[in-house]
């Protein structure tokens, strides 16, 4: 089952906003053995001075958060996480995860403002596990709004 996150339409894409230049290019389209020709390499040279990327500036604030739990948790208190906790600036998650009104195990994936949630049999010892990637998170927040969706019989 693939359900939206959030509305798609709130969601706007500013290419001014862009900080990195795309150098990128698609191979695809063409293919080419390697194996019967060579190519010499120091003909020719690529000058990279035009752009530059500041990788220490580009990772600085981003981490991961990691939570595990040997409880089920309650879907509609995972989804009500989903809907209105999780940090805006969480773009990427994955996890196993154990509800307690499924018998299944299931598979979680979010990527930007979509997520993913496939089911299979349990062939291990039955447990959540979710990392969230982002920026500048509050690793004590999202664990205790993790810690929140446990089920409870309240």
């Amino acid at each position: 089952m693939s359900v939206g996150l959030f509305e798609t339409d709130t969601f706007k894409y500013d290419k001014d906003k862009e900080d990195v230049e795309d150098n990128s290019h698609d191979h695809s389209s063409h293919a080419h053995d390697h194996s019967s020709h060579s190519h010499d390499h120091s003909s020719h040279s690529h000058d990279h001075s035009s752009h530059s990327h500041d990788l220490i500036n580009n990772i600085e604030g981003f981490t991961s958060v990691s939570y595990e739990t040997f409880e089920p948790f309650s879907l509609r208190k995972f989804q009500y996480f989903l809907d209105n906790q999780i940090s805006q600036n969480v773009f990427r998650a994955k996890g196993i995860l154990w509800f307690m009104e499924s018998e299944r195990k299931h598979i979680f994936h979010l990527s930007g403002k979509r997520f993913s949630l496939d089911d299979e049999e349990w062939t291990k010892e039955k447990s959540n596990k979710i990392v969230l990637i982002g920026k500048n998170l509050d690793h004590q927040t999202i664990k205790n709004q993790l810690s929140s969706c446990r089920f409870s019989k309240d």
